[in-house]
């Protein structure tokens, strides 16, 4: 049997059963079909356990690596997998997102030319959706979003670490991301093509397991209906193209194509960085 084009990571915990099906069937709506599914169990409950057992007897290309819960998100756990990848590329979703059918299609012709790249999000409200935010500034800059990253497996294989724990005051994605930018040889791009729906995690505690699924239920339907959806999307680009007339027409709000207010943010956000130790 010749070798998966991908091998997708899904990391998942506690009662994330819920959320499973229908994360995993965006990934197998895919138009590109040639991948395995590695879902990282980190310290999951035994309802989510089942679940995820009936997903494998359906479909031989999802595998589970069952673990404890780590101190942080599983990182290492996501590393020892990738030790038996077979893909040529690598991707990640989380078990709240939902990928858009041509979400692999789109990443593997970025990753035909770059080492790591990054699709774009549509960060989905309760009943519209805005595009997500992107570091414009530069081609080479990743999204930060899990879900819209991917990267090659040979590139992966040459970092100086891989997946490790991350210290407390850091997101893992970008610690782990950090490494493919900062690395000289790898080539990165960052790519304006929205493939996922980003369903926020809200304010700690957050969602609840069954609210996500319902608002994943909600979409799923949105979506089935392509003149809705349609309309979703037109009133995402609506929003940006009126922002971006707005700051336009406005020049004297604009310091560095920035507002005062998110100019004064960033000013501040970089002092910091400089004075914190390490």
């Amino acid at each position: 049997m010749s070798n998966p084009l991908f091998t997708i990571i899904l990391p998942t915990s506690i009662d994330r059963g819920l959320l499973l099906p229908f994360s995993i069937g965006s990934v197998q709506k895919q138009t590109i079909p040639s991948f395995e599914l590695f879902i990282i169990g980190d310290g999951v409950n035994d309802f989510t356990r089942e679940v995820i057992r009936d997903l494998q007897e359906k479909d031989s290309r999802i595998h589970f690596f069952d673990h404890p819960k780590h101190p942080r998100r599983g990182e290492e756990y996501r590393h020892q997998a990738l030790q038996s990848a077979r893909g040529k590329y690598v991707a990640y979703i989380t078990d709240r997102d939902y990928w858009l059918p041509h979400h692999l299609e789109t990443l593997e012709k970025y990753l035909q030319t770059y080492d790591f790249a990054s699709t774009l999000n549509y960060d989905v409200k309760d009943d519209y959706m805005i595009f997500g935010r992107k570091n414009l500034d530069a081609w080479d800059a990743p999204s930060w979003l899990f879900s819209c990253d991917g990267h090659t497996l040979e590139m992966y294989k040459r970092l100086p670490y891989g997946w490790r724990t991350t210290p407390k005051h850091l997101y893992t994605d970008r610690y782990m991301w950090e490494q493919f930018i900062t690395f000289p040889e790898c080539k990165a791009y960052c790519g304006l093509e929205p493939t996922v729906l980003w369903f926020k995690r809200g304010d700690f505690p957050g969602l609840s397991s069954e609210q996500r699924k319902e608002l994943m239920i909600k979409w799923i339907k949105i979506m089935e209906d392509p003149a809705l959806f349609q309309l979703k999307k037109d009133h995402a680009l609506h929003e940006m193209m009126w922002d971006f007339n707005f700051l336009h027409r406005n020049h004297w709000l604009l310091i560095k194509g920035r507002t005062p207010k998110k100019a004064l943010k960033v000013f501040w956000e970089k002092i910091k960085s400089r004075l914190s130790p390490g």
